[in-house]
């Protein structure tokens, strides 16, 4: 087990994917590239897509990819 931090991204509230990452900085890299993009919706709603790091204590490596 190790200390990971996991990078949780969510589309209109809802969780959509998350990805481990070894280093908080690389974490907050793709948070920063990836989060606050924005789209509109069939209905004409603005979806907003947003992602946060979060540290995750124990993660089992062997279940879990760490990148």
């Amino acid at each position: 087990n190790m200390t990971a931090f996991m990078l949780a991204c969510y589309l209109s509230g809802s969780l959509s994917a998350t990805l481990h990452f070894r280093n908080v900085n690389d974490c907050l890299y793709y948070s920063r590239y990836l989060g606050d993009q924005t789209y509109d919706s069939a209905d004409g709603k603005q979806i907003i897509y947003e992602c946060m790091c979060k540290v995750v204590p124990n993660v089992d490596t062997k279940k879990v990819r760490v990148y």
